[in-house]
């Protein structure tokens, strides 16, 4: 994309924003933080948002605080407070070398008699109170229609797999179910329905951003499919699959986006919360360059 594009793409933006379609990827979704950042540097100010997980949660923030200096203040706090759950047992191999989705490193982990452990005798491996919390510090205690624009958190519904755009209600609770990883979380309960996150079905929420009207840009911030390694367990073969399915389900998803980013945000994986500048300025340049202002 040549510079001319792109400041043609911002001169647009500020007549008429874009809708944003933030997706799901744990702390890689701290890179939503440096999109923002570039659009609110560029005039570009969105106020019609569909978020997934760690999408929602940015989302949700921006439209909340109004500033993305607001967003950064706020998660550094969270940081400091020991607000954030972590998951230590599903953290990166440094000795394998490759970047490795947190469904293979939990495959990984199986063999650690705590992880089997917890496999047996809970039902998931995190209390809900602990995101719970952390949503709590990170939001304000608002309703959905209280924000100051339109507000989209996408969610699964556990029984039917169907997705479920969460509109309107309370701001915190569609957050929380938009975030709700299945296995590790537990499920939230809306309306009489079962909720995990969105991601299982909408990792990057196209369809429901379109719904909300055009320009559309998605941002997909999914790490790729990891290098295959013949020694792998055999649940990590599986797991592999799903990954596969997964990544062809977004590039399908992808399409009815008319622009996309897709910052190069290397081997981080979802739970490495400590990347956090790291993660924000790989988006901030991403969408920069995307802006023509590189």
């Amino acid at each position: 994309m040549t510079a001319l594009s792109g400041w043609l793409r911002q001169v647009v933006w500020k007549v008429r924003p874009p809708v944003l379609a933030l997706g799901g990827g744990g702390a890689r979704g701290f890179a939503h933080i440096g999109m923002l950042q570039a659009l609110q540097e560029a005039g570009v100010r969105p106020r019609r948002i569909a978020g997934t997980s760690a999408g929602a949660v940015v989302g949700a923030m921006y439209l909340a605080y109004g500033s993305v200096e607001a967003i950064r203040e706020r998660w550094k706090a969270a940081f400091d407070q020991e607000l954030i759950p972590t998951i230590e047992a599903f953290s990166r191999d440094d000795d394998k070398g490759a970047q490795e989705h947190f469904l293979l490193q939990a495959a990984r982990r199986i063999r650690d008699r705590v992880v089997i452990s917890l496999a047996i005798n809970r039902s998931t491996v995190l209390d809900g109170e602990v995101l719970e919390q952390a949503l709590d510090f990170l939001l304000p205690d608002v309703g959905i229609e209280d924000l100051p624009g339109v507000f989209v958190a996408v969610a699964t519904d556990l029984e039917t797999g169907d997705e479920v755009r969460l509109a309107s209600g309370h701001l915190r609770t569609a957050v929380l179910a938009s975030s709700s990883i299945p296995g590790l979380v537990p499920p939230v309960e809306i309306d009489g329905r079962l909720l995990v996150d969105g991601g299982v079905v909408a990792e990057v929420p196209v369809a429901a951003a379109r719904a909300l009207g055009r320009p559309l840009l998605a941002a997909d911030v999914a790490m790729d499919l990891p290098a295959y390694h013949s020694d792998r367990l055999v649940l990590e073969t599986m797991a592999r699959t799903g990954l596969m399915t997964s990544a062809l389900l977004r590039g399908f998803q992808l399409r009815d986006a008319d622009v996309v980013l897709n910052p190069h945000l290397g081997p981080v994986s979802w739970s490495e919360w400590d990347h956090f500048d790291e993660l924000v300025n790989k988006g901030y340049k991403a969408a920069r360059a995307l802006l023509g202002r590189d």
